[in-house]
C-alpha cells in the first residue's frame, strides 16, 4: 500500500503541475505508447518510439509511456488510460516550461534507476541549452534511448554516454593529475633521479584527479576504449612534463645544475 501511495501521489502531483486539465483530450483506443498531444514528433518518430516502448516492455517487464503536451493534458487519466503501476515510467514532455522534460517513476523502477540517474538524465537532456539547439524531438528521443538501455543493462546509476564536454573535462583532469604526479617524482636527493616516496605520498590527489575525476565518469558511462585510452595518454603525458619540470629545490641541492 506504502508504495502504491506514492505512485497514486506522483501522479497527481503530475496531474497538479498541468497548466490546465481537459476532459476533452480524446485518447486514442486501444491505448497507444506514445501520446504526443503537443505533436512534438513525426508519425515516423512516433512509430520508431511505440515499437522500440513495446518490445522494450515484453523483454523487461518495464513499462515506459511518453506524454507530450501544452494546454491540453490528460492528467491523472493517463493512470488508468495505460495501466500505470510500479514498474510504470511516464516520461513528460511539457513544450511551455523552459527545462520540459519531467518524469514518474514507479517504486520498482527505483531499485534500477535511482534518483540521481533522472537527475542526470534531466539535467542532460532536458536543459535549455540542449533543447534550443537539438529541439525538442531529439532531446526526447535520446531520453528514451538511454532508458531503453539503461533498463535492458540491468539498471545503472549514470546515463550511459558522456557528452563531448563532459568528457574534455575529464581529460584536462587525467593531465592535472599526471602533472601533479610527474612533479611529485623528483628526484629530492642528491643524486636522486626518481622519488617513489613522493609518487606515493602525492598519490591521493593525483589519484583523485585521474581516477575519481578523470577516469570514472568515462568508464561508468561509455565502453569506448578509444576515450580511455586518452584519458591515459593524456597522464602520462601530463606526468612527463612534471617530471621534466625542474624542480628549485633539486636546483640548490645540485651544484651541476645551478650551473648549468
Amino acid at each position: 500500500m506504502g508504495r502504491m501511495g506514492w505512485l497514486l501521489g506522483g501522479l497527481l502531483g503530475l496531474a497538479l503541475a498541468c497548466p490546465a486539465v481537459r476532459a476533452e483530450v480524446n485518447l486514442p483506443q486501444p491505448p497507444v505508447p506514445v501520446l504526443d498531444i503537443a505533436e512534438q514528433l513525426t508519425p515516423q518518430q512516433r512509430q520508431v518510439l511505440g515499437r522500440q516502448l513495446t518490445a522494450l516492455e515484453k523483454n523487461s517487464g518495464f513499462k515506459v509511456r511518453v506524454l507530450t503536451q501544452k494546454i491540453e493534458s490528460p492528467g491523472r487519466a493517463v493512470r488508468d488510460y495505460w495501466g500505470l503501476d510500479e514498474r510504470s515510467i511516464l516520461v513528460v514532455l511539457n513544450v511551455l516550461e523552459n527545462n520540459p522534460l519531467d518524469f514518474n517513476i514507479g517504486m520498482a523502477v527505483r531499485e534500477k534507476l535511482p534518483r540521481v540517474f533522472w537527475q542526470e538524465l534531466q539535467g542532460r537532456y532536458g536543459n535549455l541549452f540542449y533543447v534550443q539547439e537539438n529541439g525538442r524531438s531529439k532531446a526526447l528521443m535520446e531520453t528514451v534511448n538511454a532508458i531503453d538501455v539503461s533498463i535492458r543493462q540491468g539498471g545503472r546509476a549514470s546515463v550511459p554516454g558522456i557528452p563531448r564536454e563532459h568528457w574534455l573535462f575529464t581529460f584536462v583532469l587525467s593531465i592535472c593529475g599526471g602533472l601533479v604526479a610527474g612533479f611529485a617524482s623528483h628526484g629530492r636527493d642528491r643524486g636522486g633521479y626518481f622519488s617513489w616516496k613522493g609518487f606515493l605520498v602525492s598519490s591521493p590527489m593525483w589519484f583523485i584527479l585521474f581516477v575519481a575525476f578523470g577516469l570514472g565518469p568515462v568508464l561508468t558511462r561509455t565502453s569506448d576504449w578509444s576515450l580511455i585510452v586518452q584519458n591515459f595518454g593524456g597522464f602520462l603525458a601530463g606526468g612527463l612534463v612534471g617530471f621534466l619540470i625542474p624542480s628549485p629545490k633539486r636546483e640548490r641541492q645540485d651544484p651541476n645544475l645551478s650551473e648549468g
